[in-house]
């Protein structure tokens, strides 16, 4: 409880300074507003890419207006810490998952429950659609977020030191999580021994076998190097990710509505290529791991969907009505 009144207190800190005015939201012919996009991954990987298109398309949308500078590979901090960063006036821009504001709101959490969807349609169903929208606006809306252009991060999977192809053989793993109340839930509720860590440090508890197993999307699980690491890619699926641009509510709308628009325009389009290039490199990058002698194992998955089956109705009622209306739309 005192890490939320914490945040509860940034929060307020950053509303004073939101209207007292530390931040730059009128641009000039001389003065450019200059905002810094903050990722935790690395330089190189597929979220980098993705904000450097956004910011290309930000200036150019803006006649040079607004300059957008990329600081990836965790340069202004870990995700959390870029996160905190937007309230007060560090970071102007942060890309990350959607469940990573739960210290803020704890709707955002929806995007982290486990088996949400059958397939990638589903996924793009939602998070494209009128119902993905609805679900933004009221997480922005409850965690002071302005929250832009969901993009796939990839079916989650697992990298691990031992194999496993059921509940049976997972029973027990140490497996590496983000710090995530729904994240946790889920490996226990596989049977597996969930320890939060930063992603950070993740390669060296590998390599230390604090660990023996982490889970991500395919794509950045390759750009952290964990074939060096793990002989087996397991593909649980467990979830289908979204990354977001996030800004300061209040920093957002106090930007002029031409340049609130062009932002806009400019994540859309950055989005829908990220979406487009993740479909098309995800199988790429499971030959990647295979010619690195990562061994590919797909378990059943229906097995591992029904123990996670009960654990929004169980352990989190308050996002019944939207998982409802999610599993409605297949």
């Amino acid at each position: 409880m005192k890490k939320f009144a914490m945040v509860g207190m940034t929060l307020a800190v950053a509303a004073v300074f939101v209207l007292s005015g530390p931040f730059q939201t009128q641009a000039s012919a001389q003065q450019p507003i200059v905002m810094k996009l903050a990722s935790a991954n690395p330089v190189g990987d597929i979220k980098d890419l993705v904000s450097l298109k956004m910011a290309e398309l930000v200036k150019q949308k803006t006649n040079g207006r607004v300059i957008v500078e990329v600081y990836s590979g965790g340069q202004l901090g870990d995700w959390r810490e870029a996160i905190e960063g937007l309230g007060l006036g560090v970071t102007q821009i942060v890309i990350e998952s959607v469940g990573t504001i739960e210290p803020y709101t704890k709707m955002a959490l929806i995007e982290t429950v486990p088996y949400l969807f059958d397939d990638i349609d589903q996924f793009q169903k939602v998070w494209l659609g009128p119902l993905g929208r609805k679900m933004l606006d009221a997480i922005g809306d409850d965690g002071n977020f302005k929250i832009l252009s969901p993009m796939n991060r990839g079916a989650r999977v697992v990298t691990s030191k031992k194999p496993f192809t059921n509940l049976a053989e997972l029973k027990g793993l140490k497996i590496r999580v983000p710090n995530m109340t729904m994240y946790i839930s889920t490996w226990k509720a596989l049977g597996a021994a969930p320890m939060p860590l930063a992603l950070t440090e993740v390669f060296t508890a590998l390599q230390q076998n604090t660990v023996e197993a982490q889970e991500n999307p395919t794509i950045e699980s390759y750009g952290h190097s964990f074939y060096d690491v793990c002989q087996y890619l397991v593909e649980t699926d467990h979830l289908f990710g979204a990354d977001v641009f996030f800004f300061n509510k209040q920093y957002f709308e106090k930007l002029p509505a031409d340049i609130q628009k062009a932002i806009i325009e400019a994540c859309d389009e950055a989005a829908a290529w990220r979406n487009k290039e993740t479909l098309a490199k995800e199988a790429e990058f499971k030959k990647m791991f295979e010619a690195k002698g990562v061994k590919i194992i797909k378990p059943e998955r229906a097995e591992f969907a029904a123990a996670c089956a009960k654990i929004v109705e169980q352990e989190y009622p308050y996002l019944l009505d939207w998982f409802k209306e999610i599993k409605a739309l297949r």
